[in-house]
């Protein structure tokens, strides 16, 4: 069964135009912005930025509802587990699920529960910070593999220097996103068709119903990711795959002056930003600081 979704789409916009080797930079680049930042609106604008790229190259709306139900189910299911179960100090309620003091410290089993359960504000703010570290290179991934051809993706990573094998492995990891989506779609369907309703309003605002929705859609999607690797290993040695010796190529892959330049700026501003964190923690250490530094080092606290 095709679903369109899965499907790339070859326009004539400026993304589709970038070369391969330009995005999967892109896509390294925000990985490292992601590892990097710890504030929620830093990573907020990454994100952003993640965004702007799938306006620019236009998806179908059926790739634009895959993105949307992806992240709609992981930023709010990270949200709600981080806001309940924030553990850190200082935290901030803003709303008890169960009151403090209702059973004492020392109750076997329970006693835990004597601060009470609550949506913590700090726990809120962290979920977002996770989900969104998550989210912007998923997506900046999905949309790479929506809009060029895994045959130039492969290519393309090869003329990066990585091994073939290496490539050829990540290729096909990174491949399996797409796929995995159609899959939980198919499963998602099939479930509506036995009248249950995965997306019901009260299983989502209690956090049951993502729950048992993560459930019953991650047991049919590892069994297929199983088949489906086992199919793709015999396919590969039935035609005597090897990752070794030089490979032509179709299309020669030439880089552009607007891909050197998007290559040089994301490299510039990656690694000014890796300076000033690594700044920032030498004076958190006591290692070096600088008053000429103390704007910088402000700036880092509150925003990166």
């Amino acid at each position: 069964m095709r679903i369109k979704f899965i499907e790339p789409e070859l326009k004539d916009t400026l993304f589709h135009r970038l070369d391969v080797r330009t995005k999967l930079i892109m896509l390294f680049w925000t990985a490292v912005a992601g590892i990097s930042l710890n504030q929620w609106r830093a990573l907020a604008v990454v994100y952003l930025a993640v965004l702007l790229l799938v306006a620019v190259a236009r998806p179908s709306w059926d790739k634009v509802k895959a993105l949307l139900i992806i992240t709609v189910l992981t930023v709010w299911g990270i949200m709600w587990v981080q806001a309940v179960f924030y553990d850190a100090y200082p935290r901030t309620p803003l709303l008890y699920l169960l009151p403090p003091n209702l059973v004492s410290a020392s109750a076997p089993v329970i006693g835990g529960l004597w601060e009470g359960v609550a949506i913590y504000y700090e726990g809120f703010t962290h979920g977002v910070a996770q989900s969104l570290r998550m989210m912007a290179p998923m997506t900046l991934g999905l949309l790479i593999f929506w809009t060029e051809d895994p045959v130039r993706v492969l290519a393309g990573l090869s003329r990066l220097k990585l091994p073939y094998a290496v490539s050829f492995m990540v290729m096909t990891c990174l491949r399996f996103i797409p796929i995995t989506i159609g899959e939980a779609k198919v499963t998602i369907d099939s479930q509506r068709l036995r009248k249950y309703r995965p997306f019901d309003l009260k299983g989502i605002i209690s956090g049951y119903g993502i729950y048992k929705t993560t459930v019953m859609v991650l047991v049919p999607l590892l069994a297929g990711c199983v088949r489906k690797s086992m199919n793709m290993a015999r396919s590969a040695d039935g035609r005597a795959f090897q990752a070794t010796g030089r490979r032509t190529e179709l299309d020669e892959a030439k880089m552009m002056a607007g891909d050197k330049i998007i290559i040089f700026s994301s490299t510039v501003v990656i690694f000014t930003l890796l300076a000033g964190k690594f700044l920032f923690y030498l004076w958190m250490a006591d290692r070096y600081s600088n008053d000429a530094l103390r704007p910088l080092y402000w700036f880092a606290h509150h925003y990166l």
